[in-house]
């Protein structure tokens, strides 16, 4: 990969991080703020209030797992690992880094293991049934 398509990854993938970083600070604001108001003797406007901060709480949830991802993806910028398949070690193709800058995997190797873990979760499946608590 070019120097400058790894400049221009490393930006898109630390303006993308600082976004989220925002969205997260405001999100925070917002749950505090919702925790701060008065509750509304009205049962089901309090549910609704609930509902609001369990889904802002766990937008922070995703948000920081994006982080993560992203941080990593720089951390192999810097390694010089960017763009490396993470199991058979060939270069992922270009547009899969454009669309997906943090992708670890090619498309096969991506696809291999989405199928494993799919099998994996249809077999705990039928283990639970087969064997209820």
């Amino acid at each position: 990969m070019l120097a400058s398509d790894l400049q221009t990854l490393r930006s898109r993938l630390q303006l993308r991080r600082r976004v989220i970083l925002e969205a997260s600070r405001r999100a925070v604001a917002e749950i505090d703020q919702l925790r701060g108001a008065e509750r509304d003797p009205e049962v089901e406007e309090g549910s609704q209030s609930e509902q609001q901060q369990f889904d802002l709480s766990r937008l922070g949830e995703m948000e920081q797992g994006e982080i993560g991802q992203i941080d990593a993806a720089l951390q192999r910028i810097e390694a010089g690992q960017y763009g490396i398949c993470r199991d058979c070690g060939e270069v992922i193709d270009a547009g899969r880094l454009e669309a997906l800058p943090f992708a670890l995997d090619c498309p096969d190797c991506a696809a291999r293991r989405e199928e494993a873990q799919a099998t994996a979760r249809r077999l705990a499946g039928r283990a639970r049934i087969m064997n209820p608590e």
